[in-house]
């Protein structure tokens, strides 16, 4: 991704970091690493029924899909980071060297709740500096500011002032795009521990999509693009999608269930 670009929307797919869990939570127990992640799942059912997220501190990020947008809003460039290693490590330094050298607007959904604060954690373990424009006033870790990071959920919910259940699913479908498939974020976990990567990566990509074309209909509502212009960027969309699945076979799924924008007045 080393073309010019001003935007970097991006999603991430993390698993438990369960040797950390151990260690930090159960250490002197005499657990193994996957005793002690059991044993955490069924103390978060007790304390929440029905919720047993593992906090951000105990992630490690397995797939990061990111696409560069230029500054009229088209796709540069679709990609995977993380290299052929595809290591937690190598994903978030190739994450932050991008952030470091091209200075993007970072997009996402709920970045500033999740992404953001797991690949910060993980830049400080690993010892990596972040540009100065990230934490400066304005910066990314300003809640209030859009000038280098724009949580589309935040956004739309106008920093939390109004729940919207569905979140990006539901954005995505308001605008006839795939949104949640056959895959679904809670079975990363049990994917990964299964070995099946790709199907992480596929997911992961289709989110990253729905999160652009969500990001589209935002800047036609806040008047940056006509909704004409907005039209022909989903289309040129479209057909990179087509080029992407023809030559590395990810998205076949995604454009079987993409659908046009239809208004349901």
């Amino acid at each position: 991704m080393n073309t010019h670009f001003k935007y970097l929307v991006y999603d991430m797919e993390t698993v438990v970091n369960k040797v950390l869990l151990n260690k930090v939570l159960y250490g002197g127990e005499g657990l193994s690493d996957e005793e002690a992640y059991q044993k955490h799942l069924l103390e978060l059912e007790k304390e929440t029924p029905g919720r047993n997220f593992v906090n951000p501190a105990f992630q490690k990020p397995v797939s990061l899909a990111a696409i560069a947008v230029a500054d009229n809003f088209q796709i540069n460039r679709i990609g995977l980071l993380g290299g052929e290693q595809k290591t937690a490590g190598s994903i978030v330094r190739e994450f932050w060297g991008i952030f470091n050298k091209n200075h993007p607007i970072l997009i996402d959904f709920n970045g500033k709740g999740f992404d953001l604060r797991v690949l910060e954690l993980w830049a400080f373990q690993l010892g990596i500096s972040i540009h100065e424009r990230y934490f400066k006033k304005f910066g990314v870790r300003h809640r209030f500011s859009d000038e280098w990071h724009l949580d589309l959920q935040e956004f739309i919910t106008n920093f939390g002032a109004v729940r919207y259940r569905g979140g990006l699913n539901l954005l995505s479908k308001l605008l006839g795009k795939p949104g949640k498939m056959e895959t679904q974020g809670d079975m990363v976990q049990t994917l990964h521990d299964q070995g099946e990567f790709l199907k992480i990566d596929d997911y992961c990509l289709s989110d990253t999509l729905d999160t652009y074309f969500v990001f589209l209909r935002t800047r036609v509502l806040t008047g940056e693009l006509k909704l004409e212009e907005e039209q022909k960027l989903v289309e040129e969309a479209r057909l990179k999608i087509e080029q992407k699945s023809q030559e590395e076979g990810f998205l076949k799924n995604y454009l079987q269930n993409f659908g046009q924008w239809i208004p349901n007045e």
